[in-house]
C-alpha cells in the first residue's frame, strides 16, 4: 500500500516546492526585520524607510504563500488517500472467491475504515507535516546562522536527539497499535453480526447479552487507545524536555554574545523569534514520527490480507464454448473431509441437467467448482478439452451466468439491477423481464423501470428478487446458466413458467441444483443427477 500512497509523489513534489519557497520568505522575513530594529539604533531614517518598505512587501507575500501551502497539502492528502483506497479495492477483488469466502468481512471492513484511517492520520498527514517541518527547521537554522554560525551545532543536536529518542520508543507504539487493529477487526465483525440478527435478538430477548457483549469489545478497544495514549504522552514529554534544555542553551548563547557585543540588539530579536521556528517543527517532527514508524506493521498486515495463498498463473483465454465440461476423477475436500470423491461426469453443450440430493450433499459444493469457485484438489475439469484451472477467471466468466439462492440487490434502479450497469436495450430488457415473470411487477411500479430497490431488495418480495436474478441471468445470454435452489422464493406456478422458459432455450446450457422438482417439466431435463455420498450419479428419468 506504501507504493501507491507514493504514486502521488508529484502532489508532494508541488508541496515541497511551495513549502521551500514559502519558508524561505519567512527567513527573509526575519532577516529584515532585524535589519530594520538595526537601522532604528543607527539614526538612518533614509535606510528605515527602505527596510521598512522592504519588509511590509515581504509580509505581504506570506498571505498567497500560506495559502499555496493549504492547497498543496490538501491535494496531496486527497490524491495519496484516493490512490491507497483504490489499492485496497482494487486487491480485494483481485482475491480469490475461495479465499475470500473464508475470511470474515469485517476485516476488511476495519481495513478500508479503521486502518486506513489511522494510516491517514499517522501516515499521510505525517508525512507532509514531517518534511514541511524539516524544510522550516533548516530555514530557521539558516537564518540563526546568519547571525551567529555557533548555532548550528546546537540546532542538528536538538535535532538528532529528539529524532533518536522518537526511534529508539516507538517500537511499543507499533506494537499497541497492530493490536488495537485486531480488536477493531473482532469488533466491527461483531457489529454486523449482531446488526444482521436484530429480529432474533428482539425476538427471543437477547438484549441484555449483546449490551454487555458491545461494552466489553468497546472497552477493550478504548482502553487500547488509552495505553497508546499514554505511552504518546511520555515520548512527547521527554522529547519537549530535551527540546527545551537545548533551546534554553541556545537563547543563553546568543544572549552572551549580545553582551559581547559579537551580534546587534537586531541579532537578538531574530534569534528570539525563531527560536520558536526551531522548537515547533523539532516537536512536531517528534510527535509525527513515531506515529509514522508505528503504521509499519499495519502496512504489512493489510498487504498480507491482500496476498492469494494460491497464486497459479491462469495462461488460457477461452474464446467460445463448443462441446462440453469434463470432470476426471475430481474430488474435493473443505477442512473438515472430502464432500466430493473420484466424480466423473460429462455435461454436454446445449443440455439441460437436473441435480438433486440430500441437504450437505455436495450439491452447492459442485455449482461452486463449476463456478471455478473452488479448484479440485485431485483430478481436473475440461471445458473444450482445456483445464478449467488454466483459463482465466475473467475470460470463464463471460460464458456464464448465475442465479444464486441469496440474490444481492444493489441501491439503485430496478433497470441497473437487471442489467447490472451493462448496455442493453429495452427491447432486450423487457424480454427477459417476461422470461423472468417480472412483467406484471414492473407494471405495477410507479416509475417502471426506473423504480428503486433499497437495502438489498428490502421493499420487495424474496420471489421478487429470485425473479431479478433469474432476468439478470436472462439477459447476459451466457453459453451456461447455473442455478441454485432458484424457485425457492417463488410460488409452484410461477416457478413452473419460468423453469419451463429456461428449458426451452436453444444452446444454452442449464445446470440447474433444486429441491424444488415439478414432476411436469422433470422429463423435460436431458439428464438428472444425484449428488449423494461424495459422488455423482444420473438417474433415468
Amino acid at each position: 500500500m506504501k507504493k501507491a500512497i507514493y504514486k502521488s509523489w508529484p502532489y508532494l513534489l508541488l508541496l515541497l516546492i511551495i513549502a521551500v519557497c514559502a519558508a524561505i520568505l519567512e527567513g527573509l522575513v526575519h532577516i529584515s526585520m532585524m535589519n530594520a530594529i538595526d537601522t532604528v539604533f543607527s539614526g538612518n531614517r533614509a535606510l528605515f524607510k527602505s527596510q521598512a518598505v522592504k519588509l511590509i512587501l515581504l509580509a505581504l507575500l506570506l498571505l498567497p504563500a500560506g495559502s499555496l501551502l493549504a492547497l498543496g497539502k490538501g491535494l496531496f492528502k486527497k490524491n495519496a488517500l484516493l490512490s491507497a483506497k483504490e489499492y485496497y479495492v482494487k486487491g480485494v477483488f483481485n482475491k480469490n472467491i475461495s479465499e475470500f469466502q473464508k475470511d470474515n468481512i469485517g476485516k476488511y471492513i476495519s481495513a478500508i475504515t479503521n486502518d486506513i484511517n489511522t494510516i491517514e492520520n499517522n501516515y499521510v498527514i505525517g508525512i507532509y507535516e514531517i518534511l514541511i517541518n524539516i524544510i522550516y527547521f533548516i530555514v530557521a537554522i539558516g537564518v540563526i546562522i546568519y547571525v551567529s554560525p555557533m548555532a548550528l551545532v546546537l540546532g542538528l543536536t536538538i535535532g538528532i536527539t529528539s529524532s533518536a529518542v522518537a526511534v529508539i520508543l516507538n517500537r511499543p507504539i507499533q506494537r499497541h497499535h497492530m493490536q488495537r487493529s485486531e480488536l477493531y477487526e473482532k469488533y466491527t465483525a461483531y457489529i454486523k453480526e449482531v446488526l444482521s440478527a436484530f429480529h432474533i435478538i428482539k425476538s427471543n430477548n437477547l438484549n441484555s447479552k449483546v449490551r454487555k457483549d458491545f461494552y466489553d469489545k468497546s472497552y477493550g478497544i478504548q482502553e487500547k487507545g488509552y495505553v497508546i495514549d499514554k505511552i504518546e504522552t511520555y515520548i512527547t514529554a521527554l522529547q519537549n524536555l530535551t527540546i527545551y534544555i537545548s533551546l534554553f542553551l541556545l537563547l543563553g548563547i546568543t544572549s552572551y554574545m549580545a553582551i559581547k557585543g559579537k551580534i546587534t540588539f537586531g541579532g537578538v530579536v531574530l534569534v528570539i523569534n525563531n527560536i520558536e521556528r526551531i522548537m515547533n517543527p523539532v516537536m512536531i517532527i517528534g510527535e509525527r514520527l513515531p506515529k509514522m514508524l508505528a503504521t509499519k506493521k499495519l502496512f504489512e498486515k493489510i498487504d498480507e490480507s491482500l496476498e492469494n495463498k494460491d497464486n497459479y498463473v491462469e495462461t488460457v483465454e477461452l474464446e467460445s464454448f463448443n462441446d462440453g465440461i469434463q470432470f476426471k476423477d475430481v474430488s474435493f475436500a473443505y477442512d473438515d473431509g472430502y464432500i466430493l470423491d473420484n466424480v466423473n461426469i460429462s455435461l454436454k453443450k446445449g443440455k439441460k441437467y437436473l441435480i438433486v440430493g440430500p441437504s450437505g450433499g455436495g450439491k452447492s459444493t459442485f455449482l461452486k467448482l463449476l463456478r471455478k469457485y473452488f479448484l479440485p484438489n485431485k483430478g481436473r475439469i475440461l471445458i473444450d478439452g482445456k483445464d478449467l484451472k488454466d483459463v482465466r477467471k475473467e475470460s470463464y466468466f463471460k460464458h456464464i451466468s448465475n442465479v444464486e439462492q441469496d440474490v444481492f440487490l444493489f441501491e439503485d434502479t430496478l433497470r441497473n439491477n437487471i442489467s447490472l450497469y451493462k448496455d442493453y436495450s429495452d427491447e432486450e430488457i423487457l424480454e427477459a423481464i417476461e422470461k423472468a415473470g417480472l412483467k406484471d411487477f414492473v407494471r405495477s411500479l410507479p416509475q417502471g423501470l426506473d423504480s428503486m430497490i433499497y437495502d438489498n431488495g428490502k421493499n420487495i418480495s424474496g420471489g421478487e428478487k429470485s425473479r431479478i436474478a433469474i432476468a439478470r441471468s436472462l439477459l447476459q445470454k451466457s453459453d451456461i446458466m447455473l442455478l441454485d435452489e432458484a424457485f425457492a422464493s417463488l410460488d409452484s406456478k410461477t416457478a413452473k413458467e419460468i423453469e419451463n422458459t429456461l428449458l426451452n432455450l436453444k444452446d444454452i446450457t442449464l445446470v440447474n441444483v433444486s429441491h424444488v422438482v415439478f414432476k411436469e417439466n422433470r422429463s423435460k431435463y436431458d439428464q438428472v443427477l444425484l449428488v449423494k455420498d461424495k459422488s455423482i450419479k444420473p438417474l433415468f428419468n
